[in-house]
């Protein structure tokens, strides 16, 4: 698999399209970010599962198929480790792992504006 992945590191998703096809790429998933970018996922037969899990879980989940993590991204923006509560150990075992409600805070003003902009949109949309 190529390095691309840690280009999505801190992106939040705003929309997931599925495509198919019947030339290659046979099945493509695009994530599409807020920020007007996108990042692709294609082959020629792949699934996903039926629902979102806890990432806590995902070495055990891995090695219960006789599988191997081979590449581990990390998102290493100082607001992100603040907001991980994990001890130094857990962290280093599962550094994927964020735990439930710690959230991702803009790191520049344009992504704060971004977001500003987003919410707002979003409630006026909410409005009668």
């Amino acid at each position: 698999m190529k390095d691309g992945l840690q280009q999505i590191l801190g992106k939040r998703i705003a929309a997931v399209v599925v495509a198919t096809s019947e030339r290659a790429p046979k099945n493509q998933v695009f994530l599409v970010f807020h920020d007007g970018t996108r990042f692709e996922f294609y082959g020629e037969s792949f699934t996903c599962c039926a629902g979102v899990d806890d990432a806590k879980h995902i070495e055990r989940y891995v090695e219960s198929a006789k599988g191997k993590i081979t590449k581990v991204y990390v998102d290493s923006r100082p607001t992100l480790r603040a907001a991980n509560v994990m001890s130094p150990e857990a962290e280093a075992k599962a550094p994927y792992y964020v735990p439930p409600g710690s959230a991702l805070e803009p790191t520049s003003p344009a992504k704060a504006t971004a977001l500003r902009l987003a919410l707002e949109a979003i409630a006026r949309a909410k409005r009668p």
